[in-house]
């Protein structure tokens, strides 16, 4: 029994296959004539026209003598602030390629004056800061560079009062379903905003009875968590690069089921645990305390007044004295603005201990959350709560 082999890039003649088994495959026999280097004997001439050892070749094109056409990315939005204020001097940043070195341009929202600028000679891509606008809506910036199309550039503002139409995250910020760039605009609360909440909340509305709601960081350590088994919907999630904007996507999620009427399509609780991701990623910023704010704005709306409740994280493990201190700041200013905003705060601190016991696996290892004692504490502490 005779057979011609053919491969892609060698045509192996007709006696090589009567060495091997005929259960063996041309590809296996050909790896096993490379790893021998029985091939060494090419020259890259003898693989192009079938001299040397007498095998032909089919070599596919180098890359460096193909031509291609360079892809640029489009001009898009890149970072914007996922809560902002009534009255708050924001901004959008965009990027842009270079396509054009030296080249005017200019950027602006639709009925307002165009901001100018000229390409850069030396850079391949550029960035710049446009002022965001402050009214509910839709708005298209034009970005037009001579000799070449305008580009429109789309962001929507919706109020944090009406229902949140948060779908997903882009590169860490918040996006709503057709991919735009969406900011939840609230409003800044002072004193006598925090005591008319307290007292209409003990007072004047009912507190939901449905299911109580958890969102965030679970705080798993070795597979387990502290908020499994909880009489709870549980909402994980996380980010990165801002753990707190993927939260407000999930709450999003959930609220959609939310309503005033009947008691029990509102939540009983609402559970915030941010965890230690963005201190982890050196990504934190001071404006994740405009979660409390935007929920509460989001609750008085629907005239539901659930316990709010905040789940503090420990300073995470790290010997470095600015990570320490960071570490340090934001739990203080996470613990007034919870305190600001009538969210009770439960300190994983105080019922697991510090991190470097809490998450201790072994001498100098540790998990990600609390294991062992630490987590049935936590567990514990956490059960209760929600039985309030």
């Amino acid at each position: 029994m005779a057979f011609a082999a053919q491969s892609r890039y060698l045509n192996v003649p007709d006696q090589i296959p009567y060495l091997f088994p005929p259960q063996v495959s041309m590809h296996l026999i050909q790896r096993f004539l490379f790893s021998l280097g029985f091939l060494g004997c090419f020259s890259s001439l003898d693989l192009l026209t079938g001299g040397g050892c007498g095998w032909g070749a089919e070599v596919p094109p180098s890359p460096s003598t193909v031509s291609g056409v360079r892809i640029w990315p489009a001009p898009a939005f890149t970072h914007w602030p996922a809560v902002m204020y009534a009255g708050e001097q924001r901004n959008v940043a965009f990027a842009l390629p270079v396509r054009q070195p030296g080249i005017a341009g200019t950027i602006g929202w639709r009925g307002e004056k165009p901001l100018p600028f000229t390409l850069p000679t030396d850079l391949e891509r550029i960035s710049g800061l446009l002022p965001l606008p402050e009214a509910v809506g839709t708005h298209i910036a034009d970005l037009t560079i001579v000799g070449t199309p305008t580009v429109a550039l789309s962001l929507r503002i919706v109020a944090a009062a009406d229902a949140w139409p948060l779908a997903g995250m882009r590169d860490g910020f918040p996006i709503d379903a057709a991919g735009l760039p969406l900011v939840l605009l609230d409003h800044r609360r002072d004193a006598s905003q925090e005591r008319k909440w307290a007292l209409l909340s003990a007072i004047n509305k009912p507190r939901p009875s449905g299911k109580a709601v958890v969102v965030g960081d679970l705080l798993s350590g070795l597979g387990q968590s502290a908020f499994t088994g909880l009489d709870a919907r549980i909402c994980e999630a996380n980010d990165d690069r801002a753990p707190w904007h993927a939260q407000m996507v999930a709450l999003a999620h959930d609220m959609a089921s939310w309503q005033p009427a009947p008691l029990t399509a509102g939540p009983r609780s609402i559970v915030w645990s941010p965890g230690n991701r963005s201190l982890l990623h050196n990504t934190w910023t001071p404006e994740e305390e405009r979660f409390f704010g935007v929920v509460r704005t989001r609750c008085e709306a629907l005239a539901i007044f659930p316990r709010l409740i905040l789940v503090l994280p420990p300073a995470p493990i790290d010997d470095r004295e600015p990570a320490r201190k960071l570490a340090v700041e934001r739990r203080d200013q996470m613990q007034r603005a919870a305190a600001n905003q009538g969210w009770v705060v439960l300190d994983v601190e105080r019922w697991a201990g510090p991190a470097v016991e809490a998450f201790r696996i072994g001498d100098q290892v540790f998990a990600e959350g609390p294991v062992g004692a630490a987590r049935e504490h936590l567990a514990a502490a956490l059960q209760a709560e929600l039985a309030r």
